[in-house]
């Protein structure tokens, strides 16, 4: 009896194991073209875009692995702060291998958008997901470079847990 109860008790830990939350880190390079459109406002100026493109996992480890594509899209506002701009996207980014898509939030203060050879670093919200990426969560920092007014490369590391 005590035999069965040890292996009923080993059985639920290995169980429970695969259960527990995947954890790991990977880092991206991304590529994309946008559109934007800016006005002034009493509050200063006001920019909105859609940016879409293409990216790859150059080092992944956990649910990301190395050399996995995704295309994705954002929707960004940047606007006037005093001398900063403040620039917040909404990203959706669909991984075919996963079959799943990864929600993001971006926010950074620091260099432009939309001006050639500028741009700057800042911060990535992993805010869930579909499919095997559902209620996954995390950070990434980032850093974009654009290369024209409306072409950009992004670098980001990141870490999650799912």
């Amino acid at each position: 009896m005590k035999n069965i109860i040890k292996l009923i008790g080993i059985c639920a830990l290995v169980s429970s194991a695969s259960i527990m939350a995947a954890e790991g880190s990977y880092e991206t390079i991304a590529m994309g073209d946008g559109v934007f459109s800016t006005i002034e406002t009493a509050n200063g100026s006001l920019m909105m875009g859609n940016v879409s493109g293409t990216a790859v996992i150059t080092n992944g480890a956990g649910l990301f692995k190395t050399d996995m594509t995704n295309e994705w899209t954002c929707l960004i506002q940047a606007t006037d702060q005093g001398s900063a701009k403040v620039i917040q996207a909404n990203c959706t980014a669909y991984f075919p291998a996963l079959k799943s898509s990864l929600f993001t939030e971006l926010k950074r203060r620091t260099g432009n958008i939309g001006s050639e050879n500028d741009g700057g670093d800042g911060l990535v919200q992993l805010t869930g997901g579909t499919g095997q990426l559902e209620g996954i969560s995390g950070t990434c920092e980032y850093s974009i470079q654009y290369i024209g007014v409306t072409k950009s490369v992004t670098k980001q590391t990141c870490r999650y847990s799912n």
